[in-house]
């Protein structure tokens, strides 16, 4: 057994002791009684002198400790290293005394007693972290025995300047952290704070860490697109590549039940992002590890065995910028794509903050009068099905107006044309004018009338859900619709 395993050793022999009714420790009784135990390098026996509140005075080595009682339940831990003279009332380390290792570099600048909460004496050192410069942590005695490092550096308490989420990881405040909490904790924190969902307004409680892990407030607007996808796609959108998401059979009918994450036609490549599920076991999903990696092994051979050229894995187990950037790096990819075109930081700006579902509601509240689902969802690289849910659950959420009835409607509406609703806007009561529909004075409104009006808002208004949209009103022009081609 090595020294640190010797330290190690703490252990009490108590079943000689007298029990009461409840299979406890009869102390009392116990009066007079010699204990074995082992501490460290020491086998030996200590005596029970006299029980007392709580606290038994023992002696040891012919010596009694009347002035130190210990807590009975301080001696079945066998917490006994000041009565062995392992442990002493003075200070282990002097002033100015350099503690350093390869996880710590700490200069001793001060100490000092205090009492704890069942009146013992505890020995506390204040001191200066050579690695972050932090000069106000103070640390006990056992815990710097021990080896432990600086608790800014570990991230245990926050130091604003030094280690806090405004200082190292202000994007999460782009996610609803406030300013005042970004500056009062650390990314690892489990403290569950107030967030503001940038995107809907919603607010809701969220564990820091978890934020930062997931590199999302998991609010209820969220697309459910994992970062390692957001990144990905990014990526491919820099290399100006033609893909596809969530492929499916609906595209290539071998897919069958599976789902895969990117599909490049062109190349005949199908790229999958492997979270951590697919590493270790995860209780938060409902497949085991080894059903997990099963169906790994069942997608690929199924696509290899339909002509997919290049199947490529990535490990993505962790969300964050160099890990996925280095799972790139270390695949195929790397041959198949001139990558020193990435922009990697863009990539995971976009990851962080990009809203699917706002984008594309954004984009329908903008679009031409030509414009489908369809063509939308081949400019997103997204699949039909999936432009549709975005819009729905967009329209729920107030951020456009979707109705899929109305554009099956128009799409199918004779000899091609479209109906279209003409648009009155008001200011202050006095007509400013008619558009074409919604969406042209959208588009013309910033140029027209100095402020950018929304599609979703300009119909709401007209349909009586809104009152107004910035200082504006509007209403559709009776006896003017018109049919375009």
């Amino acid at each position: 057994m090595n020294k640190k395993e010797i330290n190690k050793v703490k252990e009490m022999f108590l079943d000689n002791l007298p029990k009461n009714k409840n299979g406890n420790i009869d102390w009392v009784k116990s009066t007079g009684l010699n204990i074995r135990f082992r501490y460290e390098d020491i086998d030996g026996y200590i005596s029970i002198v006299k029980y007392e509140k709580g606290r038994v005075v023992i002696s040891y080595n012919n010596e009694v400790f009347w002035h130190k009682p210990i807590l009975t339940d301080a001696l079945k831990k066998c917490r006994i290293g000041y009565y062995l003279r392992k442990r002493t009332c003075e200070f282990k380390y002097e002033l100015r005394t350099n503690l350093k290792d390869n996880e710590r570099d700490l200069i001793i600048t001060d100490r000092e007693y205090r009492i704890d909460k069942n009146g013992q004496n505890q020995k506390y050192y204040k001191y200066t972290c050579n690695k972050c410069g932090w000069t106000e942590g103070w640390i006990l005695e056992g815990n710097l025995t021990k080896g432990t490092g600086c608790s800014c550096c570990y991230g245990r308490t926050a130091v604003l300047g030094i280690n806090t989420i405004w200082d190292t990881d202000r994007w999460m405040c782009d996610l609803g952290i406030s300013e005042e909490d970004s500056k009062k904790h650390t990314k690892g924190s489990n403290k569950k704070v107030k967030v503001i969902c940038p995107d809907c307004g919603k607010t809701k409680r969220a564990m820091i860490s978890e934020i930062y892990s997931n590199k999302s407030i998991g609010c209820i607007c969220s697309d459910s697109i994992s970062y390692p996808e957001k990144f990905v796609a990014n990526m491919l959108m820099q290399l100006n590549c033609k893909f596809q998401t969530q492929l499916t059979k609906t595209v290539l009918k071998w897919c069958g039940n599976k789902f895969y994450d990117f599909y490049i036609p062109s190349l005949s490549i199908i790229i999958e992002t492997h979270g951590l599920q697919h590493y270790y076991d995860n209780k938060n999903f409902t497949m085991s590890l080894e059903e997990i990696q099963s169906n790994d092994k069942n997608k690929k051979e199924l696509a290899l065995n339909n002509g997919i050229k290049y199947y490529i894995e990535l490990d993505c187990r962790h969300s964050n910028l160099e890990w996925i950037k280095n799972s790139i790096l270390n695949s195929e990819l790397v041959s198949l794509f001139d990558l020193s075109k990435v922009d990697w930081d863009q990539s995971d700006l976009h990851a962080i903050k990009n809203n699917k579902i706002k984008e594309i509601c954004d984009y329908w509240n903008n679009k031409e009068e030509w414009e489908t689902t369809y063509s939308i969802a081949s400019l997103f690289n997204l699949d039909r099905t999936t432009v549709t849910n975005y819009l729905k659950k967009g329209t729920k959420l107030g951020w456009c107006v979707y109705d899929p009835k109305y554009e099956k409607s128009k799409a199918s509406s004779k000899n091609g044309k479209l109906f279209v609703k003409q648009i009155e806007i008001f200011k202050d009561g006095e007509s400013l004018g008619i558009f074409e529909s919604c969406a042209e004075l959208s588009r013309q409104s910033e140029k027209v009338f100095g402020v950018k009006l929304l599609s979703s808002n300009i119909s709401r208004v007209c349909n009586g859900k809104l009152k107004q949209h910035k200082g504006f009103t509007f209403k559709y022009v009776e006896n003017k619709d018109k049919y375009v081609a």
